[in-house]
């Protein structure tokens, strides 16, 4: 009898990988239980299985995941095998010779005829080479056999130890009944070991949030192989004849249940990972698995998205408390790019249907889109992404947006502008998060832009709601531009305040901006910071003309307090300047004065900012300005672009041009010696400088809470200041910027005008 090994080799995957490397095992563990089946003496070697098995980041950046390769050497040459199939995953980046596959194949050598095989299993992007360019890669094997290997394998083998050549790239043949395959023969594997592997992976990766988690006992599954639909994007259906129709093979629902009750009942599977390319495509199927997954008390996840159009709100009713994060694909948020560039035959409606069913059923859902396809513009990517942050917005359905990437030998290669070839790539994986392929006109680095936009607007939306609470509308200065106006009212009283800072805690609020007025003349100030901190909130700025902090003991006061963040509004680096913007002749003196005390003072982790407004008056001295924080030892510089209030101060505005400039200068002097954050200027008015660009308050996706917005109703006075333009349309920052402050048409604020009886 001859003895055959089956070998899962480790594999290195960029830091931003795509798909799931941690369970491309599957192929190597179905393709043993085959040929045992065929009566060989069969031993299985699992990269993921062994002792040393994790995820080690290697001095490339790359992470290397599973045992070293001396160990799997080591096993696999331990038994005086006959045969050794290796198998070769999309995370080997073919056809480019692999530095670890490589090295394990040339250990392997000369020890056992190597036959390289895909083991195609279906739902992981498949890379198309030639048999050719992998052979040159891999000169170790003496064969190659692409695509499925169930059928082909056992053939070739029978051949080898008839012996006949078997030399040469081999075209793998699919299996024609699923139910045919015996199943997967994860009594070869340690699966403690595998339990630690994929436990270690999950602490150096370092992902904070996995939406498909590997914890417990997490195994694979595959119920169905390929996918009907003819996708642009899509790799699915590898080695389809040209012109030839997808199918979609599955297995019967009797042995449906053999498969789930073997992976959970004999193997102890807490989780299954279901790998289709599309599981809900056929009603009685996905109903039978909802059905088996129920009965045997199991949870699992799809993280290759199912079909919203087929996903009924009894499916997420059942997949409710089993599933960690349902996915569906829409492609684009535009139905002309969906059915005329995707070729996917879907109507948009159902992606919202499916949204708020999700929603309602409480199944968190991801919703994948594409940006950068062939023939999108600019203005479509802008549509996409509405409708992404949209669906985020008013339903929490996570969006996940990627670059329009093209895999060899999807339609979506060929669709290159310009008659350009492929580029050569040694790696796909960070292309679709990274390294986008320009496939339109709309050219690399706006590709990076648009998503970096759409990354920062996710990442203020899925920030803990914040509040901004005014304590008082008293102040000691009477600023020029202050959008409050002199006020009767003196401000909140601390019972009341209390009691709005609890309700903030009971609705999730952890951040809290305490302002006025000027906050320090509340009597309470101090025992509200404390309370607020005692019930919870972790980040309490408050923002302050600090003139109260001259006076030593309110300033070791305050700084002790439970803020985090104390934030000092200085509108001039001298008397003068200062003085001409607050009105008060010796303001500059008394607040610099209260900085120096604070800087003195503050214990460790309470962060000390500057605040400055740009105005005609200060336009001019914004470098020395920045200079004046730096020398008081503050590490945060907030640049804020008046915002008009109303006539009075539309008549302070500086000249755009003229504070832009400015505002420039001040970053190239003070970046890395200060942390420098502009506020209230479209990020295409400050071009390689968008990092700096705060998001816009209005269009950030956070929630943020004002009690006192009946009073003063700020933050929609602005946005209602705010005018898009028809250059918005196209640009790639417009998902998370609410256009252009209009200073000609501004009125006057309702709460500043004086109350007529």
């Amino acid at each position: 009898m001859a003895r055959l090994l089956v070998v899962h080799p480790p594999v290195s995957v960029a830091r931003d990988f795509i798909d799931y490397p941690y369970v491309a095992d599957l192929g190597a563990v179905q393709l043993a239980a085959v040929l045992r089946a065929r009566g060989y003496d069969v031993g299985l070697v699992d990269a993921y299985a062994l002792p040393g098995s994790t995820l080690a980041w290697r001095p490339d950046g790359r992470a290397h995941l599973g045992a070293p390769v001396d160990e799997v050497v080591a096993r696999a040459t331990a038994g005086g095998w006959d045969a050794v199939v290796v198998a070769y995953t999309p995370f080997h980046r073919p056809p480019a010779r692999d530095d670890v596959l490589g090295a394990l194949l040339a250990a392997l050598h000369g020890r056992a005829h190597i036959i390289l095989a895909d083991l195609y299993q279906s739902g992981q992007h498949y890379v198309e080479a030639s048999a050719e360019d992998v052979r040159a890669s891999y000169p170790e094997a003496a064969a190659w056999v692409k695509y499925e290997g169930e059928v082909s394998i056992p053939r070739l083998l029978e051949r080898l130890f008839q012996g006949d050549s078997v030399a040469g790239g081999h075209r793998g043949a699919d299996v024609a009944s699923l139910d045919d395959l015996p199943l997967p023969a994860w009594d070869l594997v340690d699966l403690p070991a595998y339990d630690a592997f994929h436990a270690r992976v999950v602490e150096n990766l370092g992902r904070g949030v996995w939406a498909f988690p590997i914890d417990g006992r997490t195994l694979p599954l595959v119920t169905s192989r390929g996918c009907p639909f003819r996708c642009a994007h899509c790799s699915s259906n590898p080695g389809r004849e040209p012109g030839a129709p997808k199918t979609q093979r599955r297995l019967s629902v009797a042995r449906l249940r053999e498969h789930l009750e073997a992976l959970v009942r004999v193997h102890g599977a807490t989780r299954v990972e279901v790998l289709d390319e599309l599981l809900n495509v056929n009603e009685r199927h996905f109903d039978a698995f909802l059905e088996i997954a129920a009965s045997l008390g199991v949870s699992f996840d799809v993280p290759n998205g199912m079909r919203a159009d087929y996903l009924e709100p009894r499916h997420l009713a059942a997949m409710r408390g089993r599933v960690t994060t349902v996915s569906v694909s829409a492609e684009s948020g535009v139905q002309r790019v969906v059915s005329d560039v995707v070729g996917k035959q879907l109507d948009l409606r159902a992606i919202e249907r499916a949204a708020a069913s999700a929603h309602d059923a409480d199944v968190p859902l991801m919703v994948h889109f594409m940006i950068g396809l062939p023939g999108e513009t600019a203005e479509e990517i802008n549509g996409t992404l509405a409708f992404a942050s949209s669906l985020f917005a008013r339903h929490g359905a996570r969006p996940a947006v990627q670059f329009a990437t093209p895999l060899p030998g999807t339609a979506l290669a060929g669709a290159l502008i310009d008659g350009r070839a492929l580029p050569l790539v040694e790696d796909w994986g960070p292309h679709f998060q990274t390294i986008p392929t320009p496939l339109s006109a709309v050219g690399r680095d706006d590709l990076l832009r648009f998503k970096a936009s759409f990354d920062g607007w996710m990442r203020a939306a899925e920030a803990p709601p914040a509040a901004t609470l005014n304590v008082t509308y008293a102040c000691n200065d009477d600023c020029s531009f202050c959008p409050v106006g002199p006020r009767a009212g003196l401000g909140g009283h601390a019972t009341g305040l209390r009691g709005e800072l609890d309700r903030l805690r009971r609705e999730g609020v952890t951040a809290l901006d305490v302002d006025g007025g000027e906050p320090t003349l509340h009597p309470e100030l101090l025992a509200l910071l404390r309370h607020a901190r005692a019930t919870g909130f972790t980040r309490i700025a408050v923002t302050t003309n600090g003139r109260m902090c001259f006076y030593e003991e309110y300033a070791r006061k305050l700084v002790a307090s439970g803020l985090t963040r104390l934030v000092f509004s200085v509108h001039g680096d001298d008397d003068a300047t200062h003085a001409r913007h607050v009105n008060v002749a010796d303001a500059f003196e008394q607040t610099v004065g209260g900085i120096r005390n604070a800087v003195r003072l503050a214990p460790p982790g309470v962060e000390l900012a500057m605040s400055t407004t740009v105005t005609r008056h200060n336009v001019a001295r914004l470098v020395a300005i920045g200079a004046l924080a730096r020398s008081l030892g503050l590490a945060r510089w907030k640049i804020v672009h008046l915002a008009p209030f109303g006539a009075g101060t539309a008549a302070l505005l500086a000249d755009e041009r003229e504070a832009l400039d400015a505002t420039r200068a001040a970053i190239d002097s003070h970046t890395g010696a200060l942390d420098v954050e502009v506020h209230n200027v479209p990020p295409c008015l400050l071009p390689g400088l968008e990092r700096f660009v705060a998001p816009d308050p209005g269009r950030s996706g956070a929630r943020r809470l004002v009690p006192d917005a009946g009073r003063v109703p700020l933050a929609a006075y602005v946005a209602d200041q705010r005018v898009r333009r028809p250059v918005c349309a196209s640009c790639p920052h417009s998902v998370a910027c609410g256009g252009f402050l209009d200073a000609a048409r501004a009125p006057d604020p309702p709460w500043t005008l004086p109350v007529r009886s």
